[in-house]
C-alpha cells in the first residue's frame, strides 16, 4: 500500500492547527517530500470537497469542522475505486491450489476491508488531531520528569 492516506491525514491535521497560510511547499516540508506530490493528494482534497483554496490567493482551508470529517472520507478521496486487498490473477487454473485460491482469498479480503473501513467510519480528524496533542504532551511530560 501507498502512503497517500497517511500523507492525506498529515496534510489535513497541519491545514487545521497551523496558524500559517498553507502552502503546497509549507506542507511538503512538514510531510518530508515534494510539493507536486502534495498538489496531487490536494486535488483528491479538493475534489472530494474536504478542502479549499481561492483563486489567486494562496492557502489551503478546511472545507468543513475536523469532527465532521471522517477518517473513510479521507482514504475514499485518495483511493476513489481502490480495493485494498486483490489477489493475484496469475494462477494457474489446472493446479488445484490455482484454481480454487481467489474463491478462498475474495471472502476473508473483503471482510478485513469492510472491517477496515468501519474502523475510519468511527474516527474523525478531529479525534486523530486530540489522539496527536496527547501523544505530544505525554512525551513533553515524559522528558521533563528526566
Amino acid at each position: 500500500m501507498d502512503t497517500k492516506f497517511s500523507i492525506a491525514l498529515h496534510v489535513l491535521v497541519y491545514i487545521s492547527e497551523t496558524t500559517n497560510i498553507v502552502t503546497s511547499e509549507l506542507l511538503a516540508k512538514s510531510v518530508g517530500t515534494n510539493a507536486s506530490h502534495i498538489r496531487k493528494i490536494i486535488a483528491l482534497l479538493k475534489d472530494a470537497d474536504i478542502i479549499e483554496s481561492s483563486q489567486g490567493k494562496k492557502g489551503i482551508m478546511l472545507k468543513t469542522k475536523v469532527d465532521a470529517i471522517t477518517l473513510d472520507s479521507v482514504y475514499f478521496a485518495v483511493y476513489p475505486e481502490k480495493e485494498l486487498l486483490h489477489v493475484h490473477d496469475t494462477a494457474n487454473q489446472n493446479c488445484p491450489v490455482g484454481e480454487n485460491i481467489k474463491e478462498a482469498l475474495l471472502p476473508i479480503f473483503e471482510e478485513s476491508e469492510k472491517q477496515l473501513i468501519l474502523n475510519l467510519q468511527r474516527k474523525s480528524l478531529k479525534s486523530l488531531i486530540e489522539d496527536m496533542y496527547k501523544i505530544y504532551n505525554d512525551k513533553n511530560e515524559f522528558k521533563e520528569k528526566k
